[in-house]
């Protein structure tokens, strides 16, 4: 499945800021000036179409037809807040983008040209943000009741989406290194958690696994989880003095596992990074070190396969799709060494090294859009029917807490979520919508009662 090759894609979705939530309703329900538009270079600009909003990857708006220069031009529209974000996202090096016609910024100081993957130049238009007299009204909150089985089938669609644009974000990074550091690194990143993520993946690049496993090589059997406990905590540079509070507390530990770290590092020429770690509104079992302890027992289990291929293999040749829980379980749950009663963290102690609903995220996020990625490179469709299959049969993950207001403002109770794929299909809709406060535009209104 290793051998594949790999398409140009584009980049992850970003967090919506106020102005770019105001910039996107300028433009999508036309709020602003439509006279004497100019590009920044000139030429006339009227909108006959501003396009439809495009809710997967690639540019913004699909489909718009706009007279630039007395010429009538029919392709889609790209937004952004600063004209130098183009370049800044890497749209010039994607063919996704070769079809936008216009760009469309607030601010036109930063570049004057724009130019596709194609080299072709795109006029840009700088409008002023959206104005509005008070907040978007919340429509959803004047609903009364929603149909079931019309709300299953609208997050379905949006589970849909967002798997298939987590299949997308692999293709990315299978692109830049290879599906077998792809899995790795992404399973550091998935371990990071959102506040120390990148952090996470920075180690990964750093502590290559061909490395790790050199390491481990060297080690009796009695002594590999521990070492990897020693490697990722130090080079991730908390048996440092930066961190006395997270390690040093217990200072047998701390002396033991640094003494370990020192040699480590004298042997094969390692340093400790500098990285930012957070730990402020975080919960003890969420810590990065309690996740750096985790991950060096799931990296003890894999040992000395390779992850990426373990997890392929397994994928292809079974058909239950139990046996894939029960695998998840067996390498990102169960503990095989010291955990309960591990030294940092007996104020705080867990059965588990990740929580059954953040390992059911893993499988939705991860673990399947990963062998599906490689199927669709391969061209593999059965595959790829069946990961879709397994993936609608996910066990129900961690319930964001946005959710718990949806059970306000959208009627839909929380224990309506039975599946992930439910949850994930929330996910998706709400960046789509709610975060772009696109009332108006909710495909849920559709099923609304009252």
């Amino acid at each position: 499945m290793f051998n594949c090759q790999t398409h140009t894609i584009a980049d992850k979705r970003p967090a919506y800021k106020p102005l770019e939530k105001s910039l996107y309703k300028a433009w999508l329900y036309q709020k602003f000036s439509q006279k004497n538009l100019t590009t920044i270079d000139g030429q006339s600009v009227s909108i006959v179409d501003p396009g439809e909003r495009n809710i997967f990857e690639g540019p913004d708006f699909k489909g718009a037809q706009i007279f630039i220069g007395g010429k009538l031009c029919k392709g889609d529209v790209e937004i952004h807040i600063n004209n130098f974000d183009w370049y800044k996202h890497k749209h010039d090096a994607d063919p996704v983008y070769n079809s936008v016609v216009l760009h469309v910024v607030i601010d036109g100081t930063a570049a004057t040209v724009i130019s596709t993957q194609a080299d072709k130049a795109v006029p840009v238009l700088v409008i002023p943000a959206a104005t509005e007299a008070g907040p978007t009204p919340v429509r959803c909150s004047s609903w009364n009741d929603l149909d079931a089985e019309g709300v299953k089938s609208c997050l379905q669609q949006y589970a849909g989406i967002r798997f298939q644009r987590k299949g997308t974000e692999l293709k990315k990074e299978i692109l830049r290194y290879s599906a077998s550091h792809a899995f790795y690194r992404l399973i550091f990143d998935v371990l990071g958690y959102s506040q120390n993520r990148e952090s996470f993946k920075t180690l990964a690049d750093h502590l290559r696994l061909p490395d790790v496993y050199s390491i481990l090589n060297d080690k009796p059997v009695s002594e590999r989880i521990i070492t990897l406990e020693a490697l990722l905590l130090g080079t991730a540079g908390f048996l440092s003095d930066a961190y006395p509070g997270y390690l040093s507390s217990n200072p047998e530990y701390f002396q033991g596992i640094k003494k370990d770290w020192d040699k480590i590092a004298k042997k094969y020429s390692l340093s400790a990074l500098q990285l930012n770690w957070h730990f402020a509104g975080i919960r003890p079992p969420n810590f990065p070190t309690r996740r750096l302890v985790a991950l060096a027992q799931i990296l003890h289990k894999f040992y000395p396969d390779e992850p990426a291929q373990l997890w392929s293999n397994l994928v292809v040749t079974h058909r239950d799709f139990q046996v894939l829980l029960d695998w998840v379980n067996e390498y990102f749950q169960q503990p095989a060494g010291m955990w309960r009663n591990h030294p940092l963290f007996r104020s705080s102690p867990g059965n588990v090294l990740i929580g059954t609903g953040r390992a059911m995220d893993l499988l939705s996020n991860l673990l399947l859009p990963f062998c599906w990625t490689l199927a669709s490179l391969r061209n593999d469709t059965g595959l790829m029917n069946k990961i879709i299959a397994w993936n609608y049969q996910v066990p129900r993950g961690e319930i964001p807490a946005f959710l718990r207001r949806w059970e306000v403002y959208k009627r839909v109770p929380a224990r309506f979520f039975t599946k992930n794929y439910l949850i994930q299909g929330a996910i998706e809709l709400r960046h789509s919508f709610c975060d772009l406060e696109l009332c108006r535009l909710c495909p849920l209104e559709e099923y609304a009662r009252g």
